[in-house]
Parts: C-alpha cells; sequence; structure tokens
C-alpha cells in the first residue's frame, strides 16, 4: 500500500511544476500612426510563484515597445487604460516599469543605438500574489536597483488575465515578448 500511494504522489508532481507561457509579436504597422497593438489572454494561477517577462526589441531614439498586464474587468478582450496594473518596455532610450496607467514611471536609460535589446524581469510573489523579490536585467546587466531592493506591490496580480502588447515608432520594433508564470510545486509528507 505504501509503495501504490508514494507512486500516486509521485504521477501527481508534474502537474504541480506546471507553467503557463505566453509568446508573442505585433502584427504590421496599417495606419500612418505607425502604433501596432495586440491584447492576449492570460491564465492566472492561485498560489505561490514566479512570473517572468522577457521582451526584447529593436533600440532607437523613436521607438516605444510595451507589455501592460491587468485585468479585462468589462470582458470586451481589449486590455484599457483603467484596467491596466503594470507596464514594462522601452520608449526612446530608456526601459520603464510603471505600475497602473498614469502612474510615473521606474526608469533605466540605456543606448538607443538601433540593435537589439533585451529587458528581462522575474517577479516573485506568495500565495496572495504580493511581490516579495524582483530582478531585472538588459542584456544581461542588473536594472532598477531601487526597485528591485524593495519590490513595491502592484508587481503581480492574482486576477490579471490579459496582456496588452504595443509598438510605436518610425523604425520597425523587431520584437518579440515572453512571459511565463510557474506555480510553486507542494511537499505532502506522510508518516
Amino acid at each position: 500500500m505504501r509503495n501504490l500511494l508514494t507512486y500516486g504522489l509521485l504521477l501527481m508532481i508534474p502537474s504541480a511544476f506546471a507553467a503557463l507561457g505566453v509568446q508573442g509579436t505585433l502584427p504590421g504597422v496599417a495606419y500612418a500612426d505607425l502604433e501596432t497593438t495586440t491584447n492576449i489572454a492570460l491564465c492566472a494561477e492561485s498560489g505561490a510563484g514566479r512570473l517572468s517577462i522577457s521582451l526584447s526589441c529593436l533600440a532607437t531614439p523613436s521607438n516605444n515597445v510595451q507589455a501592460a498586464f491587468g485585468e479585462d474587468v468589462n470582458g470586451d478582450g481589449v486590455l484599457g487604460l483603467e484596467e491596466t496594473a503594470l507596464t514594462v518596455g522601452w520608449d526612446c532610450g530608456v526601459w520603464f516599469v510603471r505600475q497602473g496607467s498614469v502612474g510615473r514611471p521606474v526608469e533605466e536609460p540605456a543606448e538607443a543605438d538601433g540593435t537589439v535589446r533585451e529587458l528581462a524581469l522575474s517577479v516573485r510573489f506568495g500565495a496572495s500574489g504580493e511581490a516579495r523579490r524582483l530582478s531585472a536585467e538588459s542584456d544581461g546587466a542588473p536594472v532598477f536597483a531601487d526597485l528591485t531592493a524593495n519590490p513595491q506591490p502592484g508587481l503581480h496580480g492574482p486576477g490579471w488575465n490579459l496582456m496588452r502588447l504595443t509598438g510605436r515608432g518610425l523604425h520597425g520594433h523587431d520584437e518579440a515578448f515572453a512571459v511565463r508564470q510557474t506555480t510553486d510545486a507542494v511537499a505532502i509528507r506522510f508518516r
């Protein structure tokens, strides 16, 4: 019986490590304002875990490429400004993190030399969704030192179900987005 119980628990372990992942790029520019956007559904998981965000783009002085996260409260499939809880991205020579849709962003200057650059954020959150740790890197170098030293509320939301990707600028974006959420495993011991 003990071996059967152990075998049953081992079969359940892979599901405890289930990860939700989203990858995307923007559709082509269709209008003269050079803005393109798309909304992608997210599937939020409850419990403690990690949210990893990776964004790469052509770093030019005129480009803006960003990923916004939040809860589609009105259910229209579009993440509106009032529904936006967190936005991360590149804006004309700086990486930024903005909580909410109108708050002052935390910015990190970067060289806008027309090469592809990458921002990677990883938010470790507790069972109720509060951010506990944040790590941030741009092309492998640490960024947002003040924010990573003192993670603020709002860097993760357990109800987030939509991501809005946006690109603007005179040059091509050459963007790539990846979002992954993993839930911590649960260990059960029997005596």
